[in-house]
């Protein structure tokens, strides 16, 4: 992909050859996505709205960095398609020491998340990568990467410089992907794959609240007069300054809120009924269908393992496991036994590690084996 980049800014710049026009071409005919792709990033419209936004971004970096971050969107084909293109576009006004980190990009009919090849072997599945897309309520796009996590809350998407108003935004991370951003107050937030994170860009003078969807860990920053909420699902959290694990995913049916220190308090987000407070070491397990709440001991570092670079897995079974592994290397998968989803199993599986690893590992337990067929791994017994 950096020589298809490298080939797109010499076309729209009008500097290719006739050799290496054709070479673009061959690759425009690939397939309907290079097509649909080339086509979003040669657009006249876009690409005269990316220079009208310019003078809006940082221009202290190098062309070699640009050309860094151009080829990263390229390959990391689980961001915003929008945002590849007006990487592309300021490339082609010789805007290519701006930081496309901070660009408003614009893109309103950009697909929340770009396609990706289907994995043919176990060696096609890789680990994920910090990333994450920014969006604001009148629908700014911004995609991130690492250098990036630290700079978020300064950075935001350069729009509202000069506005004091309140904005809420959008932290999105994709499957394949984790990020970690310090809000205004101080407080830092990591999110795992397939999460959001809904904030504003400052807080107000008597509380601070956000709603998280997926899984996020948090240390908050104390401040006495302005309490922190976090709201996920119909359950809202209200913090005493602490640090804490909260998993709300739709297919759990649960909300898992994990206290490792400090003080948090559980209720309804409607208010109805009262609030439970829960002590270091413990979960509350929130049901979302009915609201009922119960509350049990157990390891935080378990919990919190994925923030600290592995999975740790304590009796869980494999449906959750598999959940949590797909998220994070983005692949679909399918149970060729369905009794296999209840099997539990002990372990811990290096998050960084190669996909190979990580289903050797499990495979080692015993009596499952791994397989992929027609870009989709199955899991069965070793006996089928």
């Amino acid at each position: 992909m950096q020589r298809i980049s490298q080939l797109i800014l010499k076309k729209l710049s009008g500097r290719l050859t006739s050799a290496e026009d054709a070479e673009l071409q061959a690759w425009v005919n690939e397939s309907e996505a290079n097509r649909r792709l080339y086509g979003r990033l040669t657009d006249p419209s876009a690409l005269k709205e990316t220079l009208d936004l310019w003078r809006m971004v940082d221009s202290g970096r190098r062309c070699q960095e640009m050309q860094r971050q151009v080829n990263g969107i390229l390959w990391r084909t689980r961001l915003k398609r929008g945002a590849a293109a007006a990487a592309i576009a300021l490339g082609v006004f010789g805007l290519g020491a701006l930081l496309v980190g901070r660009m408003d990009m614009r893109v309103a009919d950009a697909p929340a998340v770009a396609e990706h090849t289907l994995p043919l072997t176990p060696e096609d599945i890789k680990p994920g990568v910090t990333c994450a897309v920014l969006s604001d309520a009148a629908g700014h796009n911004v995609a991130l990467n690492a250098s990036d996590t630290a700079k978020v809350t300064t950075v935001l998407l350069n729009v509202n410089e000069m506005d004091s108003t309140v904005s809420e935004l959008c932290l999105d991370v994709p499957r394949g992907g984790e990020f970690k951003v310090q809000l205004e107050d101080g407080t830092e937030v990591w999110l795992n794959s397939a999460s959001r994170l809904y904030y504003p860009n400052t807080f107000g003078d008597e509380m601070r609240r956000i709603r998280v969807e997926g899984e996020a860990y948090l240390a908050v920053a104390t401040d006495s007069l302005r309490p922190f909420y976090v709201e996920s699902d119909n359950q809202l959290i209200r913090v005493y300054g602490t640090s804490f694990n909260v998993r709300c995913y739709p297919e759990d049916n649960e909300i898992y809120t994990t206290l490792e220190k400090g003080r948090v308090s559980i209720r309804r987000s409607d208010d109805v009924g009262g609030e439970l407070f829960l002590a270091p070491g413990h979960q509350a397990v929130f049901a979302t269908t009915d609201s009922k709440v119960r509350v049990r001991e157990v390891d935080p570092d378990v919990i919190t393992s994925w923030r600290h670079g592995r999975f740790v897995f304590e009796n869980q079974n494999l449906l959750r496991i598999m959940q949590d592994l797909s998220r994070w290397y983005d692949f679909d998968y399918e149970f060729a036994d369905e009794s296999l989803k209840t099997e539990e199993f002990m372990g811990s599986i290096p998050r960084y590690s190669d996909f190979n690893t990580a289903i050797s590992i499990l495979e080692k337990c015993g009596g499952i084996r791994f397989s992929i067929d027609d870009g989709k791994v199955y899991i069965s017994r070793t006996d089928n």
